[in-house]
Order: C-alpha cells, then sequence, then structure tokens
C-alpha cells in the first residue's frame, strides 16, 4: 500500500507531466498544421520540388531537362527547348479586314474615279463617230477619221493598263496593311495566352473552291495541317480581338 507521502508525490507528478505532453503534442502539430512564411518556391502538395535539374536516362545518354526562360529545355542551343504553338485561320480573317468599311470606302473612290476618266474617253469616241461615223472609205477625211479613232484608241489601251496596274497595287497595299493589323492582334493574343509559334493554317474540312487541278492543289498545300487539336485554334481568338464576326 503506496503511503500517503508517495501517493500525493504521484498526484503532484501527474500535474506536472500531462501540461508537458500537450504542450509538446502541441507544438509537434503546429509544426505541421499551422502554415509557415510565405516561401517564393514553395510547391503544391503531391508536386515534386523546385529542383535546378531533372537528368533522364536514355539510349543515347543522360539527357538534362531544366528550366529554359520558362520553357523546358535540353541543351545549350536557343533552340533546345519546347515551344507554345498556336494557329489562324488567315484567309478567313484576312477577308472580313478587306469587308471593313474604310477599304470598301477606298476601293469604292478608286473605281468611280476610273469610270470618270473612262466616262472621257466615251465621249471622244462619241464625238469621232458624229464626225466620221457616216463618211465612206472614199471619202477625203476618212483616213483623218480612222487615225484619230486609232490614236484615241492607244490611249485608252494605255490609260487602261495604268488603271490595272493602279488597281492591283492598290489592292496589294490593303492586304498587306491588313495582314500587319492580323499580325499585330497575334502579338496581343499571343502574349496573353504565352504561345511562342502560330502557324497560317486552312482547317482541312474547309470545303475546296477550285475549278481545275491548279487551284485544287494550292488548295491542298493551303492546309497546314492535315490534324490537328482544336485547342490550337487561336482563330476565334484573333478575331475578337480586331472586333470581328466569327461567322
Amino acid at each position: 500500500m503506496l503511503e500517503p507521502p508517495y501517493t500525493g508525490s504521484m498526484r503532484h507528478a501527474s500535474r506536472i507531466i500531462v501540461p508537458a505532453v500537450l504542450i509538446a503534442g502541441g507544438f509537434l502539430l503546429a509544426q505541421f498544421a499551422m502554415p509557415r512564411v510565405a516561401d517564393a518556391r514553395a510547391t503544391p502538395a503531391g508536386d515534386l520540388g523546385p529542383a535546378q535539374a531533372v537528368l533522364l536516362e536514355g539510349k543515347d545518354g543522360v539527357m538534362k531537362l531544366a528550366n529554359s526562360d520558362g520553357r523546358p529545355g535540353w541543351g545549350d542551343e536557343p533552340t533546345a527547348k519546347s515551344w507554345s504553338v498556336g494557329a489562324v485561320h488567315v484567309d478567313k480573317i484576312l477577308k472580313k479586314l478587306l469587308d471593313n468599311k474604310s477599304y470598301q470606302d477606298e476601293r469604292a473612290r478608286f473605281d468611280d474615279e476610273a469610270k470618270k476618266q473612262g466616262m472621257e474617253f466615251q465621249n471622244e469616241m462619241d464625238s469621232l463617230k458624229t464626225e466620221f461615223g457616216s463618211k465612206s472609205k472614199d471619202d477625203p477625211d476618212f483616213p483623218k477619221g480612222q487615225a484619230a479613232v486609232q490614236a484615241l484608241f492607244e490611249r485608252y489601251q494605255k490609260w487602261n493598263a495604268g488603271v490595272q496596274a493602279a488597281q492591283g497595287k492598290m489592292v496589294a497595299d490593303q492586304v498587306e496593311k491588313a495582314y500587319r493589323e492580323l499580325t499585330t492582334a497575334v502579338d496581343v493574343v499571343c502574349d496573353r495566352r504565352k504561345i511562342d509559334l502560330v502557324y497560317r493554317f486552312i482547317p482541312s474540312i474547309t470545303p475546296f473552291e477550285s475549278q481545275d487541278l491548279g487551284n485544287a492543289m494550292i488548295q491542298v498545300q493551303a492546309r497546314t495541317f492535315l490534324r490537328a487539336p482544336e485547342s490550337i485554334d487561336l482563330t476565334a481568338a484573333v478575331m475578337k480581338e480586331l472586333n470581328l464576326t466569327n461567322d
């Protein structure tokens, strides 16, 4: 039977030991449960790292996989890294851009001026017909009328060639301007989404617009991908950036 002094000591000891155990347990729980001071390199539970590099063994030796400017890289060459890829249906967007009012108005002004100048030639021809149209080949003025008509026709041909060249140059400038608008929008979208490479493409399911073999082959060549995931298609995002309707 325990003596009273010993019993009292045990009661006193238990009052000391139990709180000590609780304190130790609380400290251990705090170590695991309470968040630590923020660490810029902290990773979510289940993730590995951070690490400077990972070594992967293969038949050709060991490859060192590391972070190369925010992308997985495997060598010293600037091209030895993975790139984020996208694609844009350029033909679809260019057609919509060139259909904008500013481009249409420029083409309309050109056409109006060309028609105005063309009417001047027509008026001159009408005057020549009035003056020489009724004269026969035996008339002394017939050679004069014939020469005047020939000269007018040569002037018209030269003018028409110039108009066609100017029209071609105007349309070419419009296409380049629209292309610059397109690439600017592509840059904005790519900077936002961290995309490195963007291909020009036509979806393989798009119907051909061709009436002959040569054009059909061009249609084939314009379809860069035979198959591609829909996620790389940036066409809708670029059109939204350009305030174009995607229909």
